[in-house]
């Protein structure tokens, strides 16, 4: 997969997942770039953009669910995707902000610019 970082700024941080999650992934740039917006600003708001999404490798998916926990310090997150995006995980991650109390709402691509003035709009 490629990860990129599109936008790092004040308590913001936007990411593009493109093809099949691995462990390197996570642990290379995602991780890091999430830990360096919550240790400057302890608050974050993100936006996840994925295109054609592959799914996780194993190892990918065990750093996923390893450090769910450090996304409690998302307050706000705006989920960008593709047609490749399965309602199933659409329903999952739906799941999981409700128990953490995080702001997310879901966007397809045609609605990206949407999407970040939903993001970047005061609380």
């Amino acid at each position: 997969m490629t990860v990129t970082v599109t936008v790092r700024e004040e308590g913001i941080l936007g990411l593009l997942l493109e093809g099949e999650l691995t462990e390197a992934d996570y642990t290379e740039i995602l991780i890091p770039a999430l830990e360096e917006v919550i240790d400057q600003y302890r608050d974050v708001r993100m936006l996840l953009q994925v295109r054609d999404f592959g799914g996780w490798t194993v190892g990918g998916a065990w750093e996923d669910l390893k450090n769910w926990p450090m996304l409690r310090h998302v307050g706000r997150m705006a989920f960008v995707s593709d047609e490749s995006w399965d309602e199933v995980l659409t329903w999952m991650f739906k799941a999981y902000a409700g128990l953490t109390g995080m702001d997310v709402r879901f966007f397809r691509e045609q609605r990206l610019e949407e999407a970040w003035q939903w993001v970047r709009e005061p609380a």
